[in-house]
Formats: structure tokens, C-alpha cells, sequence
């Protein structure tokens, strides 16, 4: 399938993003003026060639996606061991959470469940996922799926503690959460949409990460909410993206 421009207020909501120093002044004195980047995304379907930019988005020429979104039946796939796998673990997660029987309810019904996949480099404004998500289940004419699981990443400071043995090593500041803030600023928006909802940690987790900020003894945490939003709460999800996300917002 040939490239695909959106043409009407999804485009705007991807256009005219301000970047702006939040201790400027708007006077004449100001040594710091907005700047408008204006930016044209084009959407269209992936092709063969783009499986390794989207595997390891890294380093882009001018063809390369910069974002993308899709979504695996996870019913169709069953038997496939990735999607097995996926099954598995989740409903491991989920059970320590208490939220098993919610998960097996939605996974085990008689409606399709789609594994949404939503992804993009670092300095990709989060404008771009409300025209691909209305783009994506255009496609789909929003009746394929019942549910939709998305995989929320999210993170957690973590404070050095000192250990009785003298040792150092890192902690969550609040036991109660596994999270902070999300990483993609839509899911805190996606969240609102819901039906069922947990959070959980990673089995093998990685070394914290030292965060890159003026509190040296502060980390990162990283872990994942799992989303699941029913079809009928598809548009106005959508809509929502559009709104809080958009630039005059």
C-alpha cells in the first residue's frame, strides 16, 4: 500500500510543536524566545525493508520510520511459543497482582484480544499516536478486536540505602507503587480508558540505571502496567489523545 497523509486535525495535532525554556519571559528583555519547529509526519503501512529499523531504531535514513503501531491477535497467533509465552507470563504477573481472573476472563472470552504495540524513537513528540491509533483501527474498522492489551513501560526512582553491612544498594522510595510516571506520556491518558489494569516487575530485572539528573544518589526503576480498553472505548480514546496531547494544550 502506497504512503498515507492524514488529512485533517489528526496532521494538526502532530504540527507546530512549541519547545520553550519554562523560565522564560515574555518581555522584550527575554533572552529566550519560543521556537515553532514545524514538522510534516507521513503515515503508511510498514514494508519488509523497515523490520530492521523498527528492531533496532537506531540509526534512520530519510525513508526510515521514526514510530510505529500495530496489533497481534493474540487468539489468531495462540499457538504460536511467542504468543504463548506472552499468555503465560502475563497471567503469572497478574495473579500475583490479584488480578488474575480479570486477565483470564478477557484472554479465555469469546472475543479476540490484540497485543497493541505502540512504539517510537526518544525525541518523537507523543502527537503522533492519536492519528496512527485512528489510522490503525480504521483499518481494522474498530469490530476485529474486543480487547486491546497494551503494555505500558513505566519507571520508579529508586534511593541508595545502606545496607547493614555497610554495602550500598537501591531501593523503591514508596513501597505502595511499583510506579512513578509512565514513559510514554499518551498511557497516563490510555490508563483513564481501562477496564482492567495492573502493574508488575520484570522477572530478570536489569542493573538500575543511574539517572541522569542533580540527585546523584536517585535511579530508575523499570517495570510495565498492563492497559486492557474495550472496543467501545476506542473513539473516545481517541479523541482524548487528540485533546490533551495536542500543542495548545
Amino acid at each position: 500500500m502506497g504512503r498515507k497523509r492524514q488529512h485533517s486535525d489528526d496532521e494538526a495535532s502532530t504540527r507546530d510543536i512549541e519547545n520553550s525554556d519554562s523560565g522564560a519571559s515574555s518581555g522584550p528583555e527575554s533572552d529566550f524566545e519560543k521556537d515553532l519547529v514545524d514538522v510534516d509526519f507521513e503515515f503508511f503501512d510498514p514494508k519488509p525493508i523497515d523490520f530492521h529499523a523498527m528492531k533496532a531504531p537506531t540509526d534512520f535514513g530519510d525513508d526510515d520510520p521514526y514510530a510505529f503501531m500495530t496489533v497481534l491477535n493474540m487468539d489468531v497467533h495462540k499457538d504460536k511459543q511467542v504468543i504463548k509465552q506472552i499468555r503465560e507470563y502475563l497471567l503469572k504477573k497478574a495473579e500475583k497482582a490479584g488480578k488474575g481472573g480479570d486477565l483470564l476472563d478477557v484472554l479465555d472470552g469469546s472475543g479476540d484480544v490484540g497485543l497493541l504495540l505502540n512504539e517510537r524513537v526518544v525525541n518523537m513528540p507523543p502527537q503522533v499516536v492519536a492519528p496512527m491509533l485512528a489510522m490503525l483501527m480504521e483499518e481494522l474498522d474498530r469490530t476485529t478486536f474486543d480487547y486491546y492489551l497494551l503494555l505500558a513501560p513505566t519507571y520508579k526512582d529508586t534511593a541508595a540505602v545502606e545496607d547493614e553491612d555497610g554495602s550500598s544498594s537501591r531501593r523503591p522510595k514508596d513501597k505502595e507503587s511499583l510506579i512513578d510516571a509512565y514513559l510514554h506520556a499518551e498511557d497516563e491518558f490510555i490508563e483513564e480508558f481501562a477496564q482492567v489494569k495492573f502493574d508488575y516487575k520484570f522477572s530478570r530485572s536489569k542493573r538500575v540505571s543511574e539517572s541522569r539528573n542533580s540527585f546523584a544518589e536517585t535511579g530508575v526503576a523499570p517495570a510495565r502496567r498492563c492497559l486492557i480498553i474495550h472496543k467501545s472505548k476506542i473513539r473516545a480514546l481517541i479523541d482524548r489523545l487528540q485533546s490533551a496531547l495536542s500543542p495548545s494544550s
